[in-house]
């Protein structure tokens, strides 16, 4: 009750750091290996003003990518917005317009899926795939960042059909 979820994950890193965290297909990564990408991805998003409650969409495929985005998000503080990039486009239009999210997280091989979606996210969109973005986070420390976040932050925003014909956030 008075620990959150990347504190919880960072005591796992130090139990069992050699030990696989994560398969997707054919890769995998170690505890210790998923902490220190997450770690480079939550320093660079404090250094793009992510805080305590500050909403960053994600829209990426299943992947290594998609834990290392959540976990990240979470350690810089932030809460992550799940954004399907099979939802219908004036879906994810809304829910990018309703968040107003700080950054969206993204991948370049869905970007013409979210071609017109981008254009209605008024924060920094962030392909994590791209050679530029991870040469940038290369350059972040692998260190975890100082916790700046408790238990009563926010974690996550999930969108629900809503019964109004909109969907609706509910803050968890």
């Amino acid at each position: 009750e008075d620990k959150t979820i990347h504190q919880l994950f960072e005591e796992q890193v130090e139990k069992t750091p050699s030990s696989i965290a994560v398969v997707y297909e054919e890769q995998e990564l170690t505890y210790q290996q998923l902490n220190a990408r997450a770690n480079q991805l939550a320093h660079h998003l404090r250094s793009l003003g992510v805080a305590p409650d500050t909403l960053v969409a994600i829209a990426v495929e299943r992947s290594l990518e998609m834990i290392i985005g959540l976990l990240g998000i979470l350690k810089a503080g932030g809460a992550y917005v799940p954004l399907d990039p099979d939802y219908p486009t004036e879906r994810l239009r809304f829910m990018l317009e309703d968040t107003r999210a700080l950054v969206l997280i993204t991948q370049l091989q869905i970007q013409e899926k979210l071609k017109s979606t981008l254009l209605s996210c008024k924060g920094q969109v962030m392909f994590i795939d791209q050679a530029e973005t991870k040469q940038t986070l290369q350059q972040q420390s692998i260190d975890n960042p100082i916790s700046i976040t408790l238990p009563y932050h926010l974690a996550y925003v999930i969108y629900t059909s809503g019964s109004t014909g909109l969907p609706k956030g509910a803050m968890v």
